[in-house]
């Protein structure tokens, strides 16, 4: 991969994950999530919000996992 992708590719992914933080912040009102991590979610007290929480979560998880094989 040359340079410039890699670093097209790197940008795009802080992007998304930047959107990702930002949701959850919304979604739990705080960023108290980053520190407790995925069990803070069952705090929340609405199973939409859980489901939000959990797939903007999984997209953070997915996004460490690709910038650690790239």
């Amino acid at each position: 991969m040359s340079i410039s992708k890699s670093k097209n590719l790197e940008r795009k992914l802080n992007n998304i994950a930047q959107e990702a933080t930002n949701e959850l912040n919304n979604v739990c009102g705080s960023s108290l999530w980053e520190s407790l991590g995925f069990t803070f979610f069952d705090q929340l007290e609405d199973s939409e919000k859980i489901a939000k929480a959990n797939f903007y979560y999984g997209q953070l998880q997915i996004i460490n996992e690709i910038k650690f094989f790239v």
